[in-house]
């Protein structure tokens, strides 16, 4: 006759038994209809329910005398060769051996974020490339409005001159210094003087700006309308991006 086990919630597997042991375990309620049992030949364990014609259940009364077992977490689920050995380990170690094997590669956060920087680079590269250009042109043309804010009161000195003289004044003559006099951390020197075209003006050479704007000058020419003078600045070769607005007129940009 085939040899009988099932699960016990302290004692864990018991057996091996015979079919009248079974019975006898049940009478007293220490076997449930829900406790697992498993022979050889089962290919896993089995609710006793399932297997009381086999194991005779029907027909026997459990002792209402006595308590059925407390319960208890369901047990660990074991393979019938883990039980024919008598070491439920087993079953744990063979299970362990059939589990999925942790996949192994990098998760899907660090994927992100390595998509991220490799789409991200080239966009700060050419958000850095617009940038930097127009941050250099804002410092080199805020240095160009203080140049033309030192040569404002030689300006109104000229006009002055040109008012009480009838003409416009140069270098050297009363009251205005060598061309090198006016120099300053961003004015080279100031010129004056008569164009060919007969209006008085002042050349401003810059310095300390930068590549593109060291060297360069910007004409301020004297435009007499009745008794006032007014000045046109959209002379000189200084690009037309490092001048004020009203000072750009055809200078390249």
């Amino acid at each position: 006759m085939a040899d009988w086990y099932y699960h016990d919630a302290a004692q864990g597997r018991v057996g091996p038994l015979s079919v009248e042991d079974m019975q006898a375990r049940y009478r007293d309620r220490r076997l449930q209809r829900d406790t697992l049992v498993w022979r050889e030949g089962l290919r896993e364990w089995q609710p006793a329910d399932r297997l009381s014609e086999e194991l005779g259940l029907d027909a026997i009364q459990p002792d209402a005398s006595r308590p059925p077992p407390l319960p208890a977490a369901a047990p660990i689920a074991m393979t019938p060769s883990a039980a024919a050995s008598g070491y439920a380990g087993a079953s744990v170690r063979t299970d362990m051996r059939h589990a999925p094997a942790p996949k192994r590669g990098m998760s899907g956060c660090l994927i992100a974020v390595i998509v991220l920087a490799v789409l991200g680079l080239p966009v700060l590269g050419i958000l850095a490339a617009i940038a930097l250009p127009a941050y250099q042109d804002y410092t080199v043309r805020a240095k160009v409005m203080q140049s033309f804010s030192e040569a404002n009161a030689l300006k109104a000195a000229v006009a002055e001159h040109m008012a009480a003289n009838g003409r416009c004044p140069s270098n050297g003559d009363d009251g205005f210094g060598d061309a090198q006099d006016y120099a300053t951390a961003t004015t080279a020197q100031i010129k004056i003087g008569t164009m060919q075209n007969g209006h008085c003006a002042m050349e401003l050479e810059l310095r300390g700006l930068g590549p593109g704007a060291d060297g360069k000058t910007v004409w301020f020419e004297a435009q007499q309308q009745g008794n006032a003078v007014n000045w046109d600045c959209t002379g000189g070769d200084l690009p037309g991006r490092y001048r004020p607005q009203e000072c750009r007129g055809q200078a390249a940009p």
